[in-house]
């Protein structure tokens, strides 16, 4: 039951604390009501500060136990405080309803006109590949019309050169036709003229040798006629001989003129076949060109039925683009309106719920005027609370300050100790060495100290001097954290350095005298010697003087 009913008022406590920030928060944002002022309050002597069980705080050295009780007056409130919770634990539901549905609706504007400029981008990059398209279009077709331009020309001018060419070659055979059948014509004149001329030779040697003949008739009987016709005949024989190699000259002239003829007439025949051949090239060039027009006029009509072909695809392509952009926006159209109205029902549904809120805020309102007071009378047990709490953490740190500087005390005490039971010890160990006493008598000498004998040594410790005992450095103890926690005085405390115990401040060791705490006595000075430190036992000399 006690553990409940400590639960219950732990509820209560943040459940008061909780509506009332809210409130107040509220009231400020709305300027509805204005936040009291401690000063502004008039107390009365219930209001001063009386701690319950409710109250109470115990500190623990390492944790915190707090103990609360739930008093029966508290009960109705919180039920009434357990109501207002669930009552802004619905209204939280609805905001962050109310919050989605605007997200969502941002979030579909944002579609929405995300889809819109899309749309719009999709059209003009469209319509600027159309327009790109028409202009690569343009240049084809210039490019075209140039390159059959340039074609057509070369054809008219390599036609001109082979006409040119052709004529040329033509003349040139003919010109060397007709010189080789000049020369041939004027070598069978001169032929001719020395043919003739021969037969007119042969007939006046004929009439010559008939004449002779008459007169070697009439002159027969005479030895110097016959001498002549002898003569003749030889004469004659030559000529014959002559006469013999001129017609064979003039066959072989004969055969010349005939190969001469024959190579006229092969030029002749040779030229008519270049002049066939020139007219099948004239007639195939003209084919060809026919064919070239033939070809281009065909080539012009597919580029023209391409064309329009392209120009009929692209206008049904532009058709369905547009129908899909038109079912799109009015798609969009119907479903933005649609979020109009979705809209518009949650803003009416908005509207209802900030009167619905207003009224509560209202009545919130009346309530919380009631329950300044309390929440006044919360904050300043609160406030109380702090200061109770800081209190107690200042007596705790001077407790634990307290109680490390006597356990450093303790402990450096503990060290002297040691050391003087270590020195003790060391003493008892040593066993004693005495000296011989010397006497010597004074005479009528001056006045002088002689020894009898010699004194002996004195005897060295096989033993090593203690070691000095140091004051600990301050700079271990300025290292060291004010705070730290430090074991309960009690046995086994020698096992501790000075960094776990040590823990004092420069400041502080000196102000030991203040908080009614002895400071530590200085350490005993350690002997060098072990005779130096018992005068009985050292080397004397007795002086002994007479009496007069």
């Amino acid at each position: 039951m006690a553990q409940e009913k400590r639960r219950e008022s732990r509820v209560v406590r943040s459940a008061k604390s909780e509506t009332a920030e809210m409130v107040e928060t509220h009231n400020v944002e709305n300027g509805n009501l204005s936040v009291p002022r401690h000063n502004d309050m008039s107390f009365s002597p219930t209001d001063v500060f009386s701690p319950s069980i409710a109250d109470q705080q115990k500190v623990g050295f390492f944790r915190q136990d707090k103990a609360t009780q739930t008093e029966d007056s508290e009960i109705v409130e919180l039920k009434d405080m357990t109501k207002v919770l669930q009552i802004l634990l619905q209204e939280s539901k609805a905001l962050k309803r109310e919050l989605a549905v605007a997200r969502q609706v941002i979030v579909a504007e944002y579609e929405n006109r995300l889809q819109e400029k899309a749309i719009d981008m999709y059209t003009r990059i469209n319509d600027r590949l159309e327009q790109l398209e028409n202009a690569h279009q343009e240049r084809i077709a210039v490019v075209r019309r140039s390159y059959r331009t340039q074609l057509a020309d070369a054809i008219a001018r390599i036609t001109n050169e082979w006409k040119k060419h052709a004529n040329s070659k033509m003349n040139m055979e003919l010109r060397k036709d007709a010189s080789r059948s000049a020369k041939v014509s004027e070598d069978h004149k001169q032929l001719q003229q020395q043919l003739s001329q021969q037969e007119n030779i042969i007939q006046m040697l004929k009439m010559q040798l008939e004449q002779q003949a008459q007169e070697v008739r009439s002159e027969a009987s005479t030895p110097s006629a016959v001498y002549e016709a002898e003569h003749l005949r030889d004469e004659l024989g030559q000529l014959q001989n002559k006469i013999d190699s001129l017609e064979e000259s003039l066959d072989v002239k004969e055969e010349t003129l005939e190969e001469f003829k024959n190579d006229v007439e092969r030029l002749n025949r040779e030229l008519e076949k270049e002049k066939v051949r020139v007219k099948q090239l004239e007639s195939e060039m003209d084919e060809q060109q026919a064919n070239a027009a033939q070809e281009m006029s065909s080539l012009r009509r597919i580029a023209d039925k391409q064309r329009m072909q392209m120009e009929k695809d692209i206008q049904d392509k532009m058709k369905k683009a547009r129908e899909d952009m038109l079912n799109i926006a009015k798609d969009h159209a119907a479903e933005q309106q649609r979020q109009e109205q979705e809209k518009a029902r949650l803003l009416k549904e908005q509207k209802k719920a900030e009167t619905a809120l207003r009224a509560k805020e209202k009545a919130q309102q009346v309530n919380a005027i009631k329950s300044e007071e309390e929440l006044f009378k919360i904050q300043r047990t609160e406030r109380n609370l702090r200061m109770e709490i800081n209190r107690l953490k200042k007596e705790l740190a001077r407790t634990t300050k307290m109680w490390e500087k006597k356990f450093a005390i303790l402990q450096k005490s503990l060290y002297a100790i040691k050391d003087e039971s270590y020195l003790r010890q060391t003493l008892q160990k040593q066993a004693a060495a005495l000296h011989h006493v010397s006497v010597s008598y004074a005479s009528d000498r001056p006045m002088g100290m002689v020894p009898t004998s010699e004194p002996l040594p004195a005897k060295k410790s096989p033993l090593q001097p203690l070691p000095g005992i140091s004051r600990p450095p301050t700079t271990d103890r300025q290292m060291l954290s004010p705070y730290t926690l430090s074991p309960p005085p009690g046995r086994g405390v020698e096992v501790f350095s000075v960094a776990e115990s040590q823990i004092m401040d420069a400041n502080e060791y000196f102000d030991m005298d203040a908080e009614g705490i002895l400071p530590i006595p200085s350490p005993p000075i350690p002997a060098m010697r072990w005779e130096e430190s018992r005068p009985s036992t050292s080397q004397r000399m007795l002086a002994v003087t007479p009496t007069a």
